[in-house]
């Protein structure tokens, strides 16, 4: 028999408090996800901010070449293997007459200023052009091998994105059942310290039919408190199951007197997770500028 505060839960579709919502959204590994993600970003456009991926195919399908004059010569505080990044300052004229400057890098000093070099530029944007041998960025591509942090927040951030959209839609969705708790364990994730506990369990779906689920939470005295755990499933698809219990809230749900959901969870969830999504929107706007040459 369910405990009273879920046997008056209303029928689906049920309304889930924002800060559920956002709560279910990140989670611990959603936050260290988001983490990573904003701060590998930013520690990207470090290494390679000035990357114009966009401006340098331009200039590899380009055909147009002529001859430049190196007017500056200047080491980056920059290398690659210890060896020392030059910056190069160039000027160039175009057929009718235009007299266009640029710069570009090269690993290791190759040239002096005064020396006469061959240009590359594309055809009606001579603004866009880079000395042969060289690049449009400080850094080669190869340093692109940083992406790989944000790269690793973005998976973390939605693995646990699509985990709290299921937990959501069950709340809001899922049939409500009386299901008996079969075993634990403690799995090899840890938090503070302290194991997960994976627990499996067996319900009676109201197709009669009887249906075995998982849920992982942290220890919880709320789980194996009373003969039957309440666990939630949707209608259409009972293998997608969860304990109420075991959804990871900082403070267990509970059910109003009109069978909706309430939650004593504050309103930090909100914010951490609005904060969040205002980091995630700079990084990649600030990024997708540099890339497509507008900053």
């Amino acid at each position: 028999m369910l405990s009273n505060r879920i046997s008056q839960l209303a029928p689906p579709p049920r309304r889930v408090p924002l800060r559920v919502v956002c709560s279910a959204m990140l989670g611990i590994t959603g936050t260290l996800g988001a983490a990573f993600l904003i701060m590998g970003m930013a520690f990207t456009w470090g290494f390679v901010g000035d990357f114009r991926p966009v401006d340098e195919l331009r200039l590899v399908l380009s055909t147009a070449t002529t001859q430049g004059t190196i007017t500056n010569v200047a080491a980056t505080n920059a290398s690659e293997n210890d060896v020392p990044v030059y910056r190069y300052e160039f000027t160039f004229s175009t057929p009718d007459g235009q007299t266009v400057a640029g710069q570009g890098y090269s690993t290791g000093r190759t040239w002096s200023a005064g020396d006469r070099v061959k240009v590359q530029y594309v055809e009606g944007t001579p603004t866009v052009a880079r000395m042969e041998e060289t690049r449009l960025s400080q850094f080669s591509p190869a340093a692109l091998f940083v992406v790989i942090f944000p790269l690793i927040g973005a998976a973390f951030f939605a693995t646990a994105t699509i985990r709290g959209w299921r937990q959501v839609t069950l709340l809001r969705h899922g049939e409500i059942a009386a299901a008996q708790t079969l075993s634990e364990r403690a799995t090899n994730v840890r938090v503070n310290n302290v194991p997960v506990i994976e627990y499996s369990y067996e319900f009676e779906a109201q197709d009669g039919e009887s249906y075995l689920g998982s849920s992982k939470s942290l220890p919880s005295q709320h789980i194996g408190d009373e003969a039957e755990e309440p666990v939630l499933y949707l209608e259409w698809n009972p293998n997608t199951s969860t304990l109420v219990d075991g959804l990871r809230l900082r403070h267990p749900l509970d059910v109003d007197d009109f069978g909706q959901w309430i939650t004593h969870e504050s309103a930090w969830p909100v914010v951490r997770y609005a904060l969040i999504w205002v980091g995630i929107i700079a990084v990649v706007a600030y990024g997708l500028w540099r890339a497509l040459g507008v900053l």
